[in-house]
């Protein structure tokens, strides 16, 4: 029967019959063949019995690649002597009957899963990926590291290119591999800015524990060489090195090993990586620097593959702006649901509506969007807000005038119900009209006929009305402030806007629908802060305190200083003019020390006060990273 040797470092060989039609291997116990190593998936590889008799090897999800004679594959048919090498244990394969005389024996799972057991416990970087007879100890020590590596390498390139959309973590998965491989004490990893063409430093590592970070000296003469030459450099030892030996930044800083390699995007360089070891001479080899160029330029590719895909993103979401209808309403709330309902029900009519809702719902917005479902939406939508018209010429907006029917009127012109013939006239906050101008507005709604102010001709007009208000029209129709006749001619369909209190879920979409075009995003607090805020002001509201942010704050993320301060504070009424002094105070610091990178050193200078100055504001006004 055919069976898998198994060849582990410090083990007798062993072998497992294939006396299955599908035997599996990985890292779970409940697998046939158990293998406990960190290369090795839970499910890593199946070996299954084919019609014709003979046996493949298939790739179940495996984290770390499969090879069979040396080449990764992910289903391979297995011939006599095939070496497979899983994780760092390899497995030959023999289709004779005869086992050989090594030691020959079927393990059973919970024999195996103790074993795994025992091997897990060695030190990985004693594992061998072949036979021990057949290389010499140099030589097994050289493959064992350069197999790591390869396998970092590998994991590596799949870790940086799935970040396209944070380039942060990208940086970070830099950072940790290069210190995992190299024996470095410190670090850091910069990129171009591409305005003003400067390093700037995104992630420094100091393991001596004797600086702060933000204090990292470093040799900036192997540096800006690196930038410049757009190569690689590996300097044993700095202060004895012809190139470096004279530069002051490694005589004051002791800089002796040192490796600095760039981050190349094909034929520009986006920034560099470097590492030292100030204590010590010829930590770092050839080797190392050509496993720290190859992980490089694998971070150099991912970072310019982000870059181009936040173009694409940044072109979509300008584009999408661009083409969206400017009164587009939003929102996935029950209440908008149930509002997009209604406006489906009514829009192909011409029923006369009433919407109602406080400031800042959209209302207008409603309005149009009913027009431009209805079978009029090639006609014009015309709106008018009789709140903001003055009462002595409201009926002139409505209606039009003829020449001389009043002072200032110098010719005869249309009005607002005649310029929407054969559309929709919108009549925002109703409420407002005087009860002259809404017994005149019944009659054109009645008669669908008017009289321009001054005019004594009776003309036509077929328009669409929906009216809009913020007021009780019932309670008004009470006191006697608005025609009961007009109200019902107007409140045929009522649709009741509900405010943004309500409907908290469309908050954070909407705030991001007003942020699509400008690039920048939301920062977990702010909208925090947006949930918690009452929004008196409803969604208009919320856009202009969202165009206020995008104008005022720096970098990509929206912050919580870049809200207005009622809205910082949780919707508080703002103070007195001394208290709002030191509120300017406090979002002068906080600019300060986001333009520094929290640079304390550097903030102080930009605000003309002590360290100490700046950490009891720090303190006062409890500012947090």
């Amino acid at each position: 029967m055919p069976y898998l040797i198994l060849r582990q470092k410090d083990c007798q060989d062993k072998s497992f019959e294939l006396n299955k039609p599908v035997i599996t291997i990985g890292r779970r116990p409940t697998n046939d063949m158990i293998l406990a190593d960190p290369f090795v998936s839970r499910d890593h590889a199946e070996v299954v019995a084919l019609k014709d008799g003979g046996y493949e090897i298939n790739d179940i999800g495996a984290k770390y690649p499969i090879k069979v004679n040396g080449k990764i594959v992910s289903r391979q048919r297995l011939m006599e002597g095939d070496r497979i090498k899983i994780g760092d244990s390899i497995l030959v394969f023999k289709s004779e009957d005869i086992l050989p005389a090594v030691h020959v024996e079927f393990v059973a799972p919970e024999d195996m899963l103790q074993e795994a057991v025992e091997i897990a416990s060695l030190d990985s970087k004693e594992t061998l990926p072949f036979p021990s007879d057949d290389f010499d100890a140099d030589d097994i020590k050289s493959l064992q590291k350069d197999h790591q590596r390869l396998m970092l390498l590998y994991e590596f390139s799949k870790a940086v290119n799935s970040h396209l959309d944070d380039s942060f973590q990208l940086l970070e998965e830099v950072m940790s591999a290069a210190f995992r491989t190299l024996d470095a004490e410190r670090g850091f990893v910069a990129l171009v800015d591409e305005n003003t063409k400067e390093l700037t430093c995104e992630h420094t590592r100091d393991n001596t524990g004797d600086k702060e970070q933000e204090k990292l000296e470093v040799s900036r003469t192997i540096v800006h060489k690196v930038l410049r030459d757009g190569v690689s450099i590996l300097t044993r030892n700095a202060l004895k090195d012809q190139q470096f030996e004279e530069a002051e930044s490694v005589k004051e800083y002791s800089i002796r090993s040192a490796m600095c390699v760039p981050l190349l995007f094909q034929e520009d360089v986006l920034g560099v990586l470097y590492m030292d070891n100030r204590a010590s001479a010829g930590i770092f080899s050839q080797d190392d620097l050509v496993f720290l160029t190859a992980m490089c330029r694998q971070a150099g590719i991912a970072l310019g593959n982000a870059c181009l895909h936040r173009e694409v993103v940044q072109e979509n979401i300008r584009l999408e702006y661009e083409l969206r209808p400017k009164f587009q309403i939003l929102g996935e709330s029950e209440q908008m649901k149930k509002v997009y309902k209604t406006i489906k029900k009514v829009a192909p009519s011409d029923i006369t509506i009433l919407i109602q809702g406080e400031t800042g719902t959209g209302k207008e917005l409603v309005a149009k969007a009913i027009h431009t479902q209805s079978s009029h939406s090639d006609q014009p939508f015309v709106a008018v807000n009789c709140a903001a018209i003055p009462r002595e010429l409201i009926e002139s907006e409505l209606f039009g005038h003829e020449k001389g029917a009043f002072t200032g009127a110098i010719s005869t012109r249309e009005g607002k119900f005649q310029m929407a013939h054969g559309g929709t006239i919108f009549l925002d906050e109703v409420g407002d009209m005087s009860l002259e101008t809404q017994a005149k507005v019944l009659r054109v709604l009645e008669e669908e006929e008017l009289q321009r102010v001054g005019g004594t001709e009776t003309i036509k007009v077929d328009a669409r009305v929906i009216a809009a208000t913020n007021q009780d029209l019932g309670k008004a129709v009470e006191e006697g402030k608005f025609r009961e006749d007009l109200y019902y001619r107007l409140n045929v369909v009522s649709l009741i806007l509900p405010t943004l209190q309500e409907r908290k879920e469309d908050i954070i979409p909407l705030a991001e629908y007003f942020i699509a075009g400008r690039v920048k995003k939301v920062s977990p607090r702010v909208n925090e802060l947006l949930l918690s805020y009452s929004w008196p002001g409803n969604v208009r509201e919320l856009k202009n305190c969202i165009d206020r942010a995008v104008v005022l704050g720096d970098g990509e993320l929206i912050q919580p200083e870049d809200l207005p301060h009622n809205i910082r504070k949780g919707g508080k009424v703002i103070p007195a003019p001394l208290e709002s002094l030191e509120h300017m105070e406090e979002d002068h610091v906080i600019r300060a020390l986001r333009q520094t990178g929290w640079n304390k050193s550097e903030a102080v200078k930009i605000l003309g006060i002590t360290r100490q100055t700046l950490d009891n504001k720090i303190n006062k006004y409890k500012i947090k990273k």
